[in-house]
């Protein structure tokens, strides 16, 4: 990897000094507050009585984090695809490129440990690139440098290899080509996992180095999706240093010592589990890393936030959990049970949901969300939930209080190819329509005073890059695969977890930082709503309402 990280002036500078005097009021605020951190503050107290027997593996809080990437610009730590707001074509995007050279920098320093999960199919292109150059660089200081490499496999993707699909053996095959001579002494294994049939696999996006530096985010590691191509999906991930790196390896654990635990066998090997190794590994299949720091790096505080979805071990044991949502719309169909809405075990076992929605409650003036979709496939028995009924509660209420709530999502219909959809609705009214629902229900109002009270506080409209257009040159909708949450301009989440109903693996953080809030202010979410508020379907400050 020769490219070095470089960043030109994008729209959201000038975006961001329109916006300046809304951000000023926010900075002085927290400036007072210093090392306050209410929003996790909150979010730990809900996982403390949720699932306190998991914290430290699929949940952890840690401070003297540092929020940063490499090159010049304060904002490299914020891994965004395409980048190119305001330009129709993206002609000058940056973001694959800046996504990748951070990945080569971080692998090629690694001295002990290297931790990648993603989704199947394993990483390709210019991705599969950063990957490999920086294990064959660091190789050359550390021979004894361990990889690990996760790939979650829907059903029907793992095993076996397809147009559409890789097996372990073949990804395997493929780094042996890439690194040539050093592949036999090389450390590496390489699972491909689905946890419970049908159900659940893999969908975290980490890649971890020594304890000490961390990627997460939403990114699938694959340049079709994002690379130089017609109709680029938008996307996100961030990089950090500190102890937070520790608890995504920590995270990476549990999903090994599941694919160690059930990797023999007739049955665990065609549905479950899928491992290959180098031959230096030999039979070796290691559950837990061996580098662990603690060292402060920075002044950040964060929050790293899991689910384990089904068929996983439960530290601590699933006892307890939430009270059923009792929202019977919520449902794909009564001959199957919603587990995301109404099984107690499922809520301990997945403490992510309840911490983002939990952060969301934690607003007190303004709530962004920007996600693919808030609505599921109803494709039971694989999706058995249509949407998060508590997650439509807590939006709700924040409505109803009068607390700004802003949304972006995929425009619906979006997708890369026949193969690859990137929405979930039909029509952004999916939405809405449970909003004015709920309001009405909770606020205790008839119809016209709840879309009343939705008219005076929401802002949602499908993705734009640019102004007023709607679709790529090649005429696809443009598809939006971040999984973002902010509020007050104060804390932000970036991970892998969607908002609608989806019961996999996941990870991310949640980080409550005044100049990383800043920087993930001016750099993502103004441009993001300047150039998608062509669009909107709900706008206050437009006077748009389409209820």
């Amino acid at each position: 990897m020769k490219s070095f990280i470089t960043k030109p002036l994008s729209q959201a500078t000038q975006i961001s000094k329109l916006m300046a005097s809304t951000w000023l009021a926010t900075t002085l605020l927290a400036s007072q507050a210093m090392a306050a951190t209410p929003h996790i503050d909150a979010v730990e107290n809900a996982l403390r009585d949720l699932a306190p027997g998991s914290e430290g593996k699929v949940w952890q809080r840690t401070s003297g984090n540092d929020i940063a990437g490499y090159g010049p610009y304060k904002s490299n730590w914020l891994l965004q695809t395409p980048d190119c707001w305001g330009d129709a074509q993206c002609q000058q995007a940056s973001g694959v490129q800046t996504l990748a050279d951070t990945i080569y920098r971080d692998i090629a320093a690694a001295t002990q440990w290297v931790d990648i999960t993603t989704l199947v199919t394993y990483p390709d292109g210019i991705f599969q690139k950063a990957i490999v150059d920086g294990i064959s660089e660091a190789l050359k200081s550390h021979p004894d440098l361990t990889i690990r490499i996760m790939g979650g496999t829907p059903p029907g993707m793992g095993n076996f290899s397809s147009p559409v699909t890789e097996s372990a053996a073949a990804y395997v095959s493929r780094l042996k080509s890439d690194l040539g001579a050093q592949y036999n002494d090389a450390n590496i294994i390489v699972a491909g996992v689905e946890t419970s049939w049908l159900y659940s696999w893999n969908h975290s996006k980490i890649i971890a180095v020594d304890s000490r530096t961390s990627i997460v985010g939403g990114h699938n590691l694959w340049e079709g999706a994002y690379g130089d191509v017609a109709n680029p999906i938008s996307d996100v991930s961030m990089r950090l240093i500190g102890p937070a790196a520790e608890s995504a390896h920590a995270f990476a654990d549990l999903l090994w010592d599941f694919a160690c635990t059930w990797s023999s066998g007739i049955v665990n090997d065609t549905f479950y589990v899928d491992i290959e190794r180098t031959p230096a590994m030999g039979n070796a299949c290691p559950k837990t890393h061996s580098t662990f720091s603690n060292a402060s790096a920075g002044s950040a505080t964060v929050m790293a936030l899991g689910g384990l979805g089904f068929g996983m071990d439960v530290p601590g044991g699933d006892s307890g959990g939430l009270s059923k949502a009792n929202d019977s719309s919520a449902a794909c169909s009564w001959l199957f049970k919603d587990y995301y809405n109404n099984d107690k075990s499922y809520t301990v076992a997945n403490p992510e949901e309840e911490g983002l929605r939990t952060l969301i409650r934690s607003a007190q003036s303004s709530v962004f969300i920007s996600q693919q979709d808030l609505i599921a496939p109803c494709v039971a028995p694989i999706a058995n939930a249509y949407y998060d009924a508590r997650l439509f509660d807590v939006l709700a209420d924040k409505l109803l209080q009068g607390v700004k709530v802003q949304i972006v999502t995929s425009t619906p219909g979006a997708k890369q190819s026949a193969l690859a959809p990137y929405s979930n609705m039909k029509e952004m009214s999916e939405i809405t329509d449970v909003l004015v629902r709920k309001v009405k229900s909770r606020g205790n109002l008839s119809s016209s005073n709840a879309k009343a009270k939705i008219c005076q506080n929401l802002q949602l409209a499908p993705l734009r890059i640019a102004s007023g257009v709607g679709t790529w040159s090649n005429g696809n909708s443009i598809g939006n695969h971040a999984k973002v949450i902010a509020v007050d301009e104060a804390a932000f989440y970036v991970g892998s977890k969607n908002l609608y109903p989806a019961t996999l693996q996941d990870f991310g953080y949640i980080v409550e930082d005044v100049d990383a809030a800043k920087t993930f202010y001016e750099d993502y979410q103004a441009p993001m709503w300047f150039n998608s508020q062509s669009a909107a379907v709900v706008d206050y400050n437009q006077g748009i309402c389409n209820l």
